[in-house]
């Protein structure tokens, strides 16, 4: 009786470890490597005083989740002749970039930033489900836009 009740011991022992070991293996590998955001800024013309010019950047996520986003542009220092508004978009996978664009002109040399954030907008994605990462909720892209006399 000893003999065989050590055997099921073993054997359930063996069946949960092997159970552990599908789980353990069926996990997403590449779920830790996918990117929520990705910008990309495109190269910025030079520009003369005050010479209004077009900024153009895009998003994407290599999310299998749609995601709400609020973009906005950034500079430093401030632009006197360009106003920057927040703009909110639903980015989805297997969908193009998003392109966001701005007017932009300034009386120097400036640096600029576009910033993506994830929101917490459910409704922005109707009716796609859409998801907010625990970490990883911003990226961004800078450049120099440059002002020449």
């Amino acid at each position: 009786m000893p003999l065989l009740q050590a055997l099921v011991r073993c054997s359930i022992t063996a069946l949960f470890l092997s159970l552990c070991l599908q789980l353990v293996t069926g996990q997403d590998d590449e779920y830790d490597n996918r990117k929520p955001l990705i910008v990309q800024m495109s190269p910025l013309p030079t520009a003369k005083v005050n010479e209004t010019r077009e900024l153009r950047c895009n998003v994407s996520t290599q999310l299998k989740e749609c995601v709400a986003i609020k973009f906005s542009i950034y500079t430093s220092p401030d632009t006197s002749c360009s106003q920057f508004f927040q703009q909110e978009a639903c980015i989805c996978p297997g969908d193009p970039p998003r392109n966001f664009f701005w007017n932009i002109c300034s009386q120097r040399t400036v640096a600029t930033a576009c910033l993506a954030e994830i929101i917490d907008d459910r409704e922005r994605c109707y009716p796609n489900l859409s998801v907010v990462p625990t970490a990883s909720k911003r990226s961004y892209a800078m450049g120099k836009f440059i002002v020449t006399k």
